[in-house]
């Protein structure tokens, strides 16, 4: 009988797609058997560049962070924004939440509200028990179910929201778990279900992180004015705010993806609670204080994330990134991860209000272009360097400048 594509093993389907006989000794090369159980149709491996923010102060203690993505100027920003704030003492954390919680819906059209309403409060403790009975090890653990509300969405539209405690996981497996089973008790309801699933919106995930710049740091108070008028900026102009926060993902997205997590789902809460007044801001704020002399920043912002669990329990590299960070909780994880997207932010906004943006990003940006070119990795800063002197910049001078560097070397 013949295997269906998902059945093959890695090779046997590389050997199926129609590569040359180069390209499919390359992804092969890349290939991991642990990874080949974690996807489906698996034939290689793709990996992001990995470095440091080397010290991330954090409530007093200091953390190295460990961050993967392909773009150049990133975690050079990161590195700055947090030797700025360091010289105040680093990131502070406030708590806003009680617990963090995971929300999943059961969601109605066309039901009597008023039939369901009634029928929610009247098994209360056996929705409980369903709930404890679903996933009792969670239970175990301190966690589940800990709130059960109805929201009317429209004459058609209803949401029944499961608000449970997930303690150190995501709980995405942990929720949809427990809604299967409430789906089934809330059977006479069943032809008006039209499902149940996990959300991620992640306001009940919120963390808030803050910290101060003084002005010297900064190089002057004009600085850090016109760093505090471009985040007020961002408060009233979508096309500004969306930027801003890219920026902030930027570092938010590299640690969650060097953890294990799900940056999916962390980037769609973010962008949400960034629209939640109903225009779309942006996730931090800077503002001025006249008597300390200080830029004063604050980043609320919800993730969804875990400490165990999946990916993150699964994925070898996740695992030693969390040993780096000191086996963190996953409150603790979330801390860092905001505190990074504070410094992310406070370094390019520092930069748009200094130097401009472009320069300190195309220094980055030599190094990528000196790879193109084909600098081998020895070649690649004195090339970038010769690069960041030329007032234009393109590949052809790149290649003859390196052609220099080698013919001075020989």
């Amino acid at each position: 009988m013949t295997k269906k594509f998902y059945e093959k093993t890695p090779t046997e389907r590389l050997n199926q797609l129609s590569l040359t006989a180069e390209l499919r000794q390359d992804f092969a090369a890349e290939q991991n058997l642990v990874n080949a159980a974690i996807v489906e149709n698996y034939i290689t491996d793709f990996r992001e560049p990995e470095g440091v923010l080397q010290r991330l102060q954090v409530d007093g203690h200091f953390y190295t962070v460990p961050m993967a993505i392909e773009e150049p100027s990133v975690i050079a920003a990161a590195n700055n924004g947090a030797r700025m704030l360091n010289f105040n003492g680093g990131i502070f954390t406030e708590k806003i939440q009680s617990a963090a919680l995971t929300l999943g819906q059961l969601l109605f059209e066309d039901v009597n509200v008023t039939a369901l309403h009634e029928f929610i409060d009247q098994y209360t403790a056996e929705i409980q028990r369903v709930a404890d009975q679903a996933k009792p090890s969670i239970v175990k653990r301190g966690g589940g179910l800990v709130k059960v509300q109805l929201r009317e969405l429209s004459q058609k539209l209803v949401s029944v929201d499961f608000l449970i405690d997930t303690k150190e996981a995501m709980g995405a497996n942990i929720v949809n778990t427990i809604l299967a089973a409430e789906k089934e008790f809330f059977h006479p309801f069943i032809q008006q279900c039209l499902g149940a699933i996990l959300s991620n919106d992640g306001r009940n995930n919120l963390t808030k992180v803050q910290g101060r710049v003084p002005f010297a740091v900064l190089g002057g108070e004009v600085v850090a004015h016109k760093i505090a008028a471009l985040s007020r900026f961002a408060k009233v102009d979508s096309y500004r705010a969306v930027t801003e926060n890219k920026g902030i993902f930027n570092g938010v997205g590299a640690v969650v993806l060097a953890t294990g997590n799900d940056w999916r789902a962390v980037e769609a809460a973010g962008h949400a609670y960034a629209s939640q007044l109903g225009s779309y801001q942006s996730l931090s704020q800077w503002s001025i204080d006249a008597n300390q002399q200080q830029l004063v920043g604050e980043l609320v912002l919800p993730l969804p994330i875990g400490s165990i669990g999946g990916a993150i329990t699964a994925l070898p590299q996740a695992q030693r990134n969390l040993a780096l960070l000191e086996q963190p909780s996953v409150q603790t994880l979330r801390e860092i991860i905001a505190g990074v997207g504070l410094a992310q932010n406070l370094a390019a906004l520092k930069a748009i209000a200094s130097e401009g943006i472009q320069a300190g990003h195309m220094r980055m940006q030599y190094r990528a272009l000196a790879l193109q070119v084909g600098a081998q990795p020895h070649e690649v800063l004195p090339l970038a360097q010769r690069l960041s002197t030329q007032k234009t910049v393109d590949t052809q001078l790149a290649s003859q400048i390196l052609e220099e560097i080698r013919r001075h070397e020989s």
